[in-house]
């Protein structure tokens, strides 16, 4: 059975933030744009991109799919989360919430339809809401995720000078660049993400 567990979700993130620090990663420091890696956190049932601390907390986690949905949302594309997997909390919050529109006699307004309207009111207090979600890599019978073409013009000399030092570059679909001291690695955002080449080279040298 898949594991759902209950915890602090900011401490949660804290705690990873940390770790990564300790690793050598800044998951805020991003010399590349963002909004040009395609495969960003993203929830392929509702085509929402994942934002904020969800996006942040969903990076960190290392993988190398972008996808992540809820146990049911698995079940509903005939998929199954293996059994033992972890899922990873989240959390949105909701500001306002519909209500129907009443006369002044306290009865629903209906449009043209003979249907009750609604507007949108802002709540006193926001409500939030938690979930766990489950990365695609952590489920069997989904299809295989393809990454949309991207370019790069890649610089000759700073190829060179990268390939002479012989530590290993991975490029992953995440929104994070850092170095792991234990593996003498350096993971970056695809190169195609970067404005520029010489944005690019200036990261994977620092």
């Amino acid at each position: 059975m898949a594991r759902f567990e209950k915890k602090d979700f900011r401490q949660d993130v804290v705690d990873e933030i940390i770790a990564h620090l300790e690793e050598g990663t800044a998951p805020w420091q991003k010399p590349w744009n963002a909004g040009e890696i395609q495969d960003l956190p993203h929830n392929p049932v509702s085509g929402a991109m994942y934002r904020g601390i969800n996006n942040i907390i969903l990076e960190m986690k290392g993988r190398d799919d972008p996808r992540w949905l809820t146990y049911k949302q698995a079940t509903s594309r005939n998929a199954q989360v293996r059994k033992g997997e972890k899922g990873s909390q989240i959390e949105f919050w909701k500001w306002s919430e519909s209500k129907p529109v009443l006369d002044d006699n306290g009865k629903p307004v209906l449009d043209k339809n003979g249907k009750k309207t609604y507007r949108d009111v802002r709540l006193e207090r926001p409500k939030v809401f938690h979930a766990t979600v489950f990365n695609a890599e952590q489920i069997d019978g989904l299809e295989p995720y393809v990454a949309p073409e991207m370019k790069f013009y890649p610089a000759e000399e700073a190829e060179k000078i990268i390939s002479e030092t012989n530590i290993t570059i991975n490029h992953l679909p995440q929104d994070m660049a850092f170095y792991r001291p234990s593996t003498d690695e350096i993971s970056l955002p695809p190169k195609e993400a970067f404005e520029t080449a010489e944005q690019y080279y200036a990261t994977a040298l620092h």
